[in-house]
């Protein structure tokens, strides 16, 4: 079963992102998290190493722009955040929202499971700005929508597939969305679809192929090539019942070639960051 979270606007703005990720038996055991990012291309994005309150975390960092800082990491104890914007209610009334920010590098430096951030939600996730979340351990996926005034609800998922890009579905945050059209929610459809016809159990291949797909022209497709916002990056995180996670990144920064990297996150990793990769391992707020 796809739980559907679409991904609605009459423009095609910056912020649309895809996110989508499989539980239990569909992903072989474990989980599988993944992320396409849109934006604008006026930046680079980086990898980065960090140190939590508790956890070393790895993250994607957008650096150069209007918009910089963490868009998507996983911790040491195989933890993984992915976001995208509540582009449904517009910018200015966004901005405007008077919530808290900053919860992906809180959850991957703070906590080991969905299980102790469950046990928090009240404390995370009220009075947050208006977002949309995806995290997932080994055992299963959450997904989070705020949207205005701070109220939240939150799906369960051990079992089967969810999807998510940046409008409401939960009935109860249907007042943040202001602004529905065609594009997200053919994207929606189409990640939806991939999702129910892929041959079980999903893979880290399966989820690459989806990530790639240009069914919807250069405009509305997964892999946005077209103009304004375009795919700048795929995450995805295979996390298995047993063993190491397995990161994928491909890297598609403005005017460089595309970058694949993959990535066994076992304590090797955490202790000795790959030559190139940035890394703090001091404490810090990013």
């Amino acid at each position: 079963m796809v739980l559907a979270f679409a991904c609605l606007g009459s423009s095609l703005p910056a912020d649309a992102c895809t996110l989508w990720g499989a539980a239990g038996e569909d992903a072989g055991g474990g989980t599988i998290l993944s992320k396409n990012r849109d934006w604008k291309p006026d930046h680079t994005q980086v990898l980065k190493v960090r140190r939590g309150e508790k956890y070393k975390y790895l993250g994607l960092y957008a650096e150069g722009n209007d918009e910089p800082g963490i868009k998507q990491g996983v911790n040491e104890k195989g933890l993984g955040v992915v976001s995208a914007t509540a582009g449904s209610i517009p910018k200015t009334i966004r901005k405007a929202q008077t919530g808290r920010s900053g919860l992906t590098p809180l959850l991957l430096g703070r906590y080991a499971s969905c299980e102790e951030i469950l046990a928090d939600r009240e404390l995370l996730f009220a009075r947050r700005k208006p977002s949309f979340l995806m995290i997932a351990d080994r055992e299963q996926l959450i997904v989070l929508e705020v949207g205005l005034g701070g109220r939240y609800a939150l799906k369960i998922v051990k079992a089967g597939t969810a999807a998510h890009c940046n409008h409401f579905l939960d009935p109860s945050l249907a007042d943040g969305n202001q602004k529905i059209g065609e594009s997200s929610g053919l994207r929606f459809r189409r990640v939806s679809a991939l999702l129910e016809q892929a041959p079980r159990p999903l893979e880290i291949a399966s989820f690459a192929e989806i990530s790639r797909d240009q069914h919807d022209g250069q405009q509305n497709s997964l892999w946005r090539t077209g103009a304004g916002s375009v795919t700048l990056s795929s995450w995805i995180l295979r996390n298995p019942s047993r063993g190491a996670p397995l990161l994928r990144v491909l890297l598609a920064n403005p005017g460089k070639a595309e970058e694949l990297k993959t990535y066994v996150l076992d304590e090797k990793f955490w202790s000795h960051p790959p030559p190139g990769m940035e890394s703090r391992l001091a404490r810090g707020k990013d």
